[in-house]
C-alpha cells in the first residue's frame, strides 16, 4: 500500500496548521496595533488582551495540526523504514538457508 492519501492528509494538515498560526499572528497584530476608528472606542488594555487570546488560540490550534501531520509522517516514515529491513532481513534469511541446504 502507498497510502498516498494519508501522506497527502499529513502534509496538508502541517501547512494548513502553518496558515492559521501565520493569520492568528496577523489578527492579532491587526488587533493590538490598529488605529482603526472602531477600535478606538476600546481600551489599549482590551486590545491587546483580545491579540493575546487570538494569537495563543491561533498557537495552539495551528501548532496541534503541525504536530499531528508531522507524526502521521513520522508514523509512515518509520513503516517504510521497517518494510524496508524486513525485505532485507528476509533476503538473508532465505540466502542463510540455501547455504546451510534447508529447502
Amino acid at each position: 500500500m502507498s497510502y498516498r492519501f494519508t501522506r497527502g492528509w499529513g502534509h496538508a494538515s502541517v501547512v494548513v496548521g502553518a496558515g492559521l498560526f501565520v493569520l492568528a499572528l496577523l489578527l492579532a497584530s491587526w488587533l493590538g496595533f490598529s488605529n482603526d476608528a472602531e477600535f478606538e472606542r476600546f481600551s489599549p488594555a482590551v486590545r491587546i488582551l483580545a491579540a493575546l487570546v487570538v494569537s495563543l488560540v491561533g498557537l495552539i490550534v495551528g501548532g496541534t495540526m503541525i504536530v499531528a501531520g508531522q507524526l502521521v509522517s513520522v508514523l509512515l516514515e518509520q513503516r517504510d523504514l521497517l518494510a524496508r529491513i524486513h525485505l532485507v532481513l528476509a533476503a538473508r534469511a532465505g540466502a542463510s538457508d540455501e547455504v546451510i541446504g534447508r529447502p
